[in-house]
């Protein structure tokens, strides 16, 4: 949860000038947990887990950029 809510915030801090900037950090983390759980596929003793993209990942990314938005000292984007 916690890599997935730091990549969340380096993808808003990158994506800053688009309009809905946290959207799209959010759904760009997401898509980078399916690969990184069709990535575990090939590794013996390993097995992708579309739970742990739904529940795990998405929710990281999602309350970080929660946070993020909630606690800004600037004014959101």
């Amino acid at each position: 949860m916690i890599g997935y809510a730091l990549l969340a915030l380096a993808y808003k801090h990158g994506l800053r000038q688009l309009k809905n900037s946290s959207r799209w950090a959010w759904v760009l983390a997401v898509l980078y947990a399916l690969t990184d759980e069709f990535h575990q596929s090939f590794v013996p003793g390993r097995h992708p887990s579309l739970l742990d993209v739904l529940v795990f990942d998405a929710a990281g990314a999602a309350i970080a950029l929660w946070f993020r938005h909630r606690f800004s000292a600037r004014p959101p984007t």
